[in-house]
């Protein structure tokens, strides 16, 4: 049985006969993988983001804690050596990725020239939860050496 629509076209012609079904189990069957490379690019996108979100903050901590000279040793010297206070390097770098949430953990290491902090914390995932993955770990590392004054230039 055939029925009739306007201009004569009758259902088969207007559905593309055979191939309306094939179509259907195709989306079927790519769907789920459309969804997943659409899920690993949005949470690819969130730890990339906190990647370098860490790693500002972790550039920031360095250069903060390197500014932290040891004002005895360069007045004793008239300028000429200038070496990091080491303690308040250290806590300066703290203060400032503690001040930037406390979900942060950091390792801070500094010596007489220059300041390394590494900075993690956990992301939490959206699409990746489906396979058993909550979080992801990020980090990041910095170093800046001591500075103190200006080096080089032009006026």
């Amino acid at each position: 049985m055939k029925w009739r629509l306007h201009g004569g076209l009758n259902r088969k012609a207007l559905l593309g006969g055979e191939q309306a079904g094939q179509a259907v189990v195709w989306v079927a069957v790519m769907l789920p993988l459309f969804l997943s490379v659409v899920g690993l690019a949005a949470d690819g996108g969130i730890v990339f983001s906190a990647r370098r979100e860490l790693q500002n903050v972790a550039d920031s901590a360095a250069r903060a804690g390197a500014m932290q000279v040891d004002q005895q040793v360069y007045r004793a010297s008239s300028g000429a050596t200038v070496v990091l206070d080491l303690a308040g390097a250290r806590q300066v770098a703290a203060q400032y990725v503690a001040s930037q949430g406390p979900e942060m953990v950091a390792a801070i290491a500094a010596d007489s020239r220059q300041v390394v902090v590494q900075v993690g914390r956990e992301v939490p995932t959206s699409f990746l939860r489906l396979v058993g993955i909550d979080a992801v770990h990020v980090t990041a590392t910095a170093s800046a050496g001591v500075r103190y004054g200006v080096e080089s230039g032009n006026p």
